[in-house]
Parts: C-alpha cells; structure tokens; sequence
C-alpha cells in the first residue's frame, strides 16, 4: 500500500479511520480511506476506481463535493466570493 502523502499528514478520526486519500494497491491508485488499528494502518474503504497516476486520483479529491469530489473545503460560497 502506498499514499500520496506522508503517513504523518494524514488525518484521523477519534475512531483511527483517515480522511479520504489518495493511494494505491496492485490495481492501481484510488481514493479511499485507511484505519489504524493495533498499530497498524490498513485499508477501510474505497470510494472510486482505479487510475494510473497519483496525480489522477488527487483531482478527485481538490475537486468540490458538489462538483463529485472530495473536497470539503470548497464549496458554494467559495465559489460565489472567491
């Protein structure tokens, strides 16, 4: 298993599951979530398929939630105002 960001940046729930990432498997890269658990980080979920790159699945999660993407960040308001 591999993550587009350091382990140490990703963040967690009271309950040891992250925050969606960008990460990958043998099949490839996606956006899911890992746990911790017993010391360990592990797969909990995945939300899309598979891509080639890194940089493929990162769009998804800088893309706004209304927009089919992950990121909470940017929403309406901040689409109206800038």
């Amino acid at each position: 298993m591999e993550f587009a960001k350091k382990i140490e940046e990703i963040k967690f729930d009271n309950d040891g599951v992250s925050e969606p990432i960008a990460m990958a498997s043998a099949a490839g890269w996606y956006v899911g979530k890992v746990c911790k658990e017993d010391g360990f980080v592990q797969p909990y979920d995945r939300f899309t398929e598979y891509f080639a790159t890194p940089e493929e699945a990162k769009v998804i999660l800088d893309t706004p939630i209304e927009d089919g993407g992950f990121n909470e960040n940017f929403g309406v308001v901040e689409k109206e105002f800038g």
